[in-house]
């Protein structure tokens, strides 16, 4: 048996040599398959970006958030009666002793050349990828429902190869609402959105005459489309459009998002102001939406 140790080796080297030689031949012989990379967030959100369409009557766009609070005017503030207000100089007062900012301004209009962006959270679960679209605008205004800054959005979902989109979800005042196919146009992987004057809820189709809100019961502001965001064409986007909402290196809410306060001075306890995108449901759960079986939008 000792004697026949040494030749045993042999063949199992050797076999091992042949196997060796026999992968590098079939890896020379076979054709280069390109690996994909995982898809950066930032191009995603690019690509899919939503076509805003505003009413005519509409008075605010999109804002470029930190351009909007170094505008200066605006206020950082405790709770009501807690003490009084401070300049706002810096995101660093955006901590837990701060209840809310207080704008400048009553709803004045965006001053000419403003910065328009939109900003996205991506998240990716199984199968899907939901590309979350928020938007800040400095002031909502509908009949009775006047507060500053809102900040509104939709949410797509699409395949994992990121190839088609697969859902589209509208935030419409306090809910999220998903339509059947055929409902909300897709053109070339981007849905239209008909955003509502003054208050910003989110449409699949427009509408200009004895409008109303997803659920019926309640009346709705004109959403007539007829105006394009800068950002819809690539001339007017230039890839500086559509920014990630700010996270940390672990992925956390960060800056300005990371703050769970109220964007806007609390003037009607049944029209508050909104909540930062990363402490509202849509952000926690970008999948989830309730279903809209509401086919038809009069238009005028």
């Amino acid at each position: 048996m000792r004697a026949s140790l040494p030749s045993e080796r042999a063949k199992i080297v050797g076999m091992l040599r042949r196997a060796i030689a026999f992968s590098c031949l079939l890896a020379a012989l076979m054709p280069a398959v390109a690996i994909a990379a995982p898809q950066d967030d930032l191009s995603l959100a690019l690509r899919f970006r939503p076509r805003l369409l505003f009413d005519r009557k509409e008075r605010w766009r999109p804002l470029d958030v930190d351009a909007f609070l170094a505008e200066g005017g605006h206020q950082v503030c405790p709770p009501v009666a807690s003490g009084p207000c401070a300049p706002f100089t810096s995101v660093a007062q955006l901590t837990p002793a701060a209840a809310y900012l207080d704008m400048r301004g009553n709803g004045p209009p965006d001053p000419p050349g403003s910065p328009s962006v939109i900003y996205a959270h991506v998240v990716r679960k199984g199968a899907r990828i939901a590309i979350d679209y928020w938007w800040f605008l400095r002031y909502n205004a509908y009949s009775l429902d006047r507060h500053e800054s809102d900040w509104e959005g939709v949410t797509a979902i699409v395949n994992r190869a990121a190839t088609r989109v697969l859902d589209v979800h509208f935030a419409a005042h306090a809910d999220v609402w998903r339509y059947d196919a055929g409902v909300p146009r897709i053109v070339a992987n981007r849905v239209k959105v008909y955003v509502a004057n003054g208050d910003h809820a989110a449409y699949p189709k427009p509408c200009t005459h004895l409008c109303r809100q997803t659920d019926p019961t309640l009346p709705e502001a004109h959403y007539g489309g007829q105006v394009s965001w800068s950002g819809n064409s690539a001339a007017g986007c230039r890839r500086r459009c559509v920014r990630l909402l700010p996270i940390d290196a672990n992925g956390a809410p960060a800056s300005w998002d990371a703050w769970d306060g109220r964007w806007g001075a609390p003037t009607s306890q049944a029209f508050a102001p909104p909540r930062t995108p990363a402490f509202q449901p849509r952000y926690r759960d970008p999948f989830a939406a309730e279903h809209s079986r509401r086919h038809h939008f009069l238009i005028g």
